[in-house]
């Protein structure tokens, strides 16, 4: 899963280069120290393998993995401005990515008081191969 989220990381750093703030959920670095205009939070949620089919070796397992990517921006800024982001550059960036993104699903933006931002998120499902025996996995 590490791997996997790494890969997403920079993945959408490489394709989103003029939103470089981009961190996974569990990093140190407080959110007053983050950007104050929009950055984004890619979240792990569930890693599923499935039984894995021979290829003449080790064999190849299906995985699912389901991820919670939340774009934060200061809490005067306007929702159409928040979603024009998210379908205009997030998941165009995922799909040219060569990512098989099985399912979204996405809440309304919400203000967070306590953060002092508005967060807009949706949880991705991702398909994809693991090869056991080249310790990688294959996103397709």
């Amino acid at each position: 899963m590490n791997e996997l989220l790494s890969l997403l990381l920079s993945l959408l750093r490489n394709q989103l280069p003029q939103y470089t703030e981009i961190y996974p959920s569990f990093d140190a670095v407080p959110v007053s120290s983050k950007s104050r205009k929009l950055f984004l939070v890619v979240s792990p949620q569930c890693f599923r393998l499935s039984q894995a089919f021979p290829d003449g070796s080790a064999g190849i397992a299906p995985f699912t993995a389901d991820f919670r990517i939340s774009l934060l921006a200061p809490l005067m800024t306007p929702n159409d401005k928040l979603l024009e982001f998210f379908y205009t550059s997030l998941v165009p960036a995922l799909h040219s990515a060569n990512c098989f993104l099985y399912e979204m699903q996405s809440d309304v933006p919400k203000p967070d008081l306590q953060l002092q931002k508005l967060v807009y998120s949706a949880s991705f499902r991702i398909k994809g191969l693991y090869l056991p025996d080249s310790q990688q996995e294959v996103v397709s």
